[in-house]
């Protein structure tokens, strides 16, 4: 569980180094990390997360449902986050987080996916198709999202 600040900036490191990876293992390429967000493990993480994510800046339109996301500018990780996030806890989310991979060749990569037993198209909380990656080796999840839909 995360609870001060040294241990909130290293989960945020991992979180964004990891999804990095994780993309360019599952799709073999890499992509930039736009958005971080923590999946919180207990009602008591989230809300340290919470407000240590709220602190970080003014909460986004994007914010939807059981996640809250701020917009930031930030480096992390060697990536440039533009929005930083906490989901409520979920029993079904048992990593430590996710990253976000806007690109625009969206509809490429959904045609490629089709036998990749790490990547399939997901339904967003905003109705917008994604396609999520998750790999067993991984801690974190990975969500490219269309470019065009933002």
């Amino acid at each position: 569980m995360i609870t001060n600040e040294t241990q909130f900036q290293a989960e945020l490191e991992h979180v964004v180094a990891e999804a990095g990876r994780l993309a360019k293992l599952v799709l073999g390429q890499e992509l930039a990390v736009e958005t971080a967000c923590f999946f919180s493990s207990s009602p008591e993480e989230y809300t340290l997360l919470l407000k240590k994510v709220i602190a970080a800046g003014p909460v986004s339109e994007f914010s939807h449902g059981v996640t809250t996301y701020v917009n930031v500018d930030m480096q992390v990780a060697g990536q440039h986050l533009g929005l930083l996030g906490v989901r409520q806890p979920d029993v079904l989310r048992q990593e430590r987080g996710y990253g976000d991979y806007s690109v625009d060749f969206f509809d490429i990569l959904l045609g490629q996916i089709d036998k990749n037993p790490y990547a399939q198209p997901i339904t967003s909380g905003r109705g917008k198709t994604l396609i999520e990656l998750k790999h067993p080796d991984f801690d974190v999840r990975g969500y490219v999202v269309n470019a065009h839909d933002q």
